[in-house]
C-alpha cells in the first residue's frame, strides 16, 4: 500500500478493519504457536534456546496499535502459560516465565510506541539504534523477573540465568521485530507482481552469495566462519526491500544456531560464555545488513523528496514547466508509436491580475492553489497536469478525441466557476478558466507544436468572451492573419 509519499505505511492503515474480538483471538493463536516453536526449542532442564513469543508480540502490537488493549495483554498471558501447561512444565515456572515474558514486552513497547513512524517502520537512519535501545529494554525488563527461575526451577545461579536469558532476548527481538515491523502494506498481489516484474537472474546473485558463503562456513570452520555471510547479506541489503533482508538475516541466524548447537556447541549453562558470545554476536551481525537496508530506504526516499521538489511547483504542486514538457514528450512519443490519439489542453485564469490589484497576492497564490487543486480532482490519474506560466497551465490527455476533450474542457469550467474560495477577511473569491484544446492528428507532432495549437485556441477563446473552451483546427495554427489578429 502505497505508504503515504513518504512511502512510510501509516500505522492505523496497516491492518484490515476486523472484528476487535477476532483480532485479538487471531493474536493469541500466533502466540501459542510462536511458543511451541520456541518450546520445542528448549533443552532439557533448561531455558529456550530460540523463543520468538516475546518478539512476535511486541511486533503485533507495535505493527497493529489497535491490538494494544487489556484483551490483548490478557489473552497473550493464557496463550504463554497453556502452551507451557500442554507441554508438561509445572504451573509455578508456567506462570512465572510468561509473566517475565510478558514484562519484558511491556518494557519494550513502553519505548518503542513512542517512535515516530519512520523511525519505527526502519525508514530512517537511527532505526536501528532505536530498535537496538527498544530490544535491550525488552530483554532487561523480562531478565529481571525471569532471572530468579534459576535457581529455583532449572539449578543454576541467578548470574548465570540472567546472561543466558538476556542474551537469548536480545537476539530474539533483534532478529524477529524487524521483520514484523517491515511487512510490506500493500496488497499479496501487487506485492506478488512488484516481484515479477523485478525478478531476473541477476536477482538471485545475492542470494547464491549467502548460500555459498554459509557452506563454506560449515566447511572451513573456525572462529571467522560466524562472520562469512556478512559481506553477501550486505550485498542483499543493497539489492532487496527491508523485508527481504530481514527475512534472510533471520534465516541465516537460524541456520548458524541449528548447526552450531548440533556439531559445535551445547546451549547449556555449561557453555555459559561461548553461548552468551554467540547469541550477542549473531545480534550484532544482524545489525549491518539492516543498517545498511535503512540507509537506502532513507536515501531513496531523499531522493524521492528532491526530485519531487524539482519536477513540482511549490505553489501548486502539479509539475512545473520543465518536467511538463520533458515527461509530456515521452508520453506523447509512445502515444504516438501505438497510434493511440491525444490531446492538450492551455488554461488560463480569467483576469488574474485583477485578482493580484484587488485581493493582494496571497489571495492570487491561494487562488493558484485551489484552481490546481479543482482540475486535478477533474483530470484522469493518467493525465498529465502541469504549471507552465504565472496563471497558465497546460493538461496532456492520452488516448483522447475531439468529443472527449471537448467534454473534459466543459467540466473543468464549470467546476472552476463553482469553486469558492473563501478570503481572510470573509469576501468570496470566485474566478473563471479559458481553455485552448489541441488534437493530434495521426502525424507526428511534438508537444511543443501541440502546446502552441492549444495556445491559439486559447486566445480563441478569450476573444469569444473568456470563460470557455474553444478546439483549434490543424490549420489554424499556420494562419498567419489569426495568429496576429488575436496577439500569439
Amino acid at each position: 500500500m502505497p505508504l503515504p509519499s513518504f512511502a512510510s505505511p501509516a500505522r492505523n492503515r496497516s491492518m484490515p478493519a476486523l472484528a476487535p474480538m477476532a483480532s485479538v483471538m487471531g493474536l493469541g493463536l500466533c502466540l501459542f504457536l510462536a511458543c511451541l516453536a520456541g518450546i520445542l526449542s528448549r533443552p532439557s532442564g533448561f531455558l529456550s534456546a530460540f523463543w520468538p513469543a516475546n518478539a512476535v508480540l511486541l511486533g503485533m502490537l507495535l505493527r497493529w496499535p489497535r491490538l494494544a488493549q487489556k484483551a490483548s495483554w490478557l489473552v497473550a498471558l493464557v496463550a504463554f502459560v497453556l502452551a507451557d501447561l500442554l507441554t508438561g512444565s509445572n504451573p509455578l515456572a508456567a506462570v512465572w516465565l510468561s509473566i517475565a515474558n510478558l514484562f519484558g514486552v511491556a518494557c519494550g513497547w513502553w519505548f518503542m510506541r513512542r517512535l515516530d513512524a519512520p523511525r519505527l517502520y526502519m525508514r530512517r537512519q537511527s532505526s536501528v539504534l532505536y530498535l537496538l535501545v527498544g530490544c535491550t529494554l525488552a530483554a532487561a525488563g523480562s531478565t529481571l523477573v525471569g532471572a530468579g527461575t534459576g535457581p529455583l526451577l532449572f539449578h543454576s545461579s541467578w548470574p548465570q540465568t540472567a546472561m543466558m536469558w538476556f542474551s537469548t532476548e536480545l537476539m530474539n527481538q533483534m532478529l524477529i521485530l524487524p521483520l514484523i515491523l517491515s511487512i510490506p502494506t500493500r496488497s499479496p498481489g501487487r506485492w506478488f507482481a512488484r516481484i515479477k516484474s523485478r525478478a531476473s537472474w541477476t536477482m538471485a546473485l545475492p542470494l547464491l552469495s549467502v548460500i555459498a558463503t554459509e557452506y563454506a562456513a560449515i566447511a572451513l570452520g573456525g572462529p571467522g566462519a560466524l562472520a562469512f555471510t556478512v559481506p553477501s547479506l550486505l550485498w542483499c541489503a543493497l539489492a532487496y526491500r527491508l523485508f527481504t533482508t530481514t527475512l534472510l538475516s533471520l534465516l541465516v541466524c537460524i541456520w548458524k544456531i541449528a548447526t552450531i548447537s548440533a556439531g559445535m556447541l551445547e546451549f547449556t549453562p555449561a557453555d555459559l560464555d561461548v553461548a552468551v558470545s554467540l547469541r550477542l554476536g549473531l545480534t550484532l551481525l544482524s545489525m549491518g545488513p539492516l543498517a545498511v537496508a535503512c540507509s537506502q530506504i532513507a536515501r531513496s526516499e531523499l531522493l524521492r523528496r528532491l526530485d519531487r521538489a524539482v519536477s513540482h511547483d511549490s505553489l501548486t504542486d502539479v509539475l512545473a514547466r520543465a518536467a511538463f514538457l520533458s515527461q509530456g514528450q515521452r508520453r506523447l512519443e509512445r502515444l504516438q508509436q501505438s497510434t493511440e490519439p491525444a490531446a492538450v489542453l492551455m488554461l488560463d485564469l480569467d483576469h488574474f491580475k485583477l485578482v493580484n490589484d484587488h485581493h493582494g497576492h496571497a489571495a492570487g497564490d491561494a487562488a493558484l492553489r485551489a484552481f490546481a487543486q479543482t482540475v486535478s480532482q477533474v483530470l484522469r490519474p493518467q493525465d498529465l497536469l502541469g504549471r507552465v506560466g504565472g496563471e497558465e497551465f497546460a493538461v496532456l490527455l492520452p488516448g483522447v478525441r475531439a468529443s472527449a476533450a471537448q467534454q473534459i474542457a466543459t467540466r473543468i469550467c464549470t467546476a472552476v466557476r463553482a469553486q469558492r474560495l473563501v478570503l481572510p477577511q470573509g469576501e468570496q473569491l470566485t474566478v473563471t478558466v479559458s481553455i485552448g484544446v489541441a488534437l493530434t492528428d495521426g502525424k507526428a507532432q511534438t508537444l511543443a507544436e501541440l502546446l502552441q495549437r492549444a495556445d491559439v485556441a486559447l486566445y480563441q477563446a478569450k476573444a469569444a468572451g473568456r470563460d470557455g473552451w474553444s478546439l483549434c483546427a490543424a490549420a489554424d495554427a499556420h494562419n498567419p492573419a489569426l495568429v496576429a489578429n488575436l496577439g500569439v
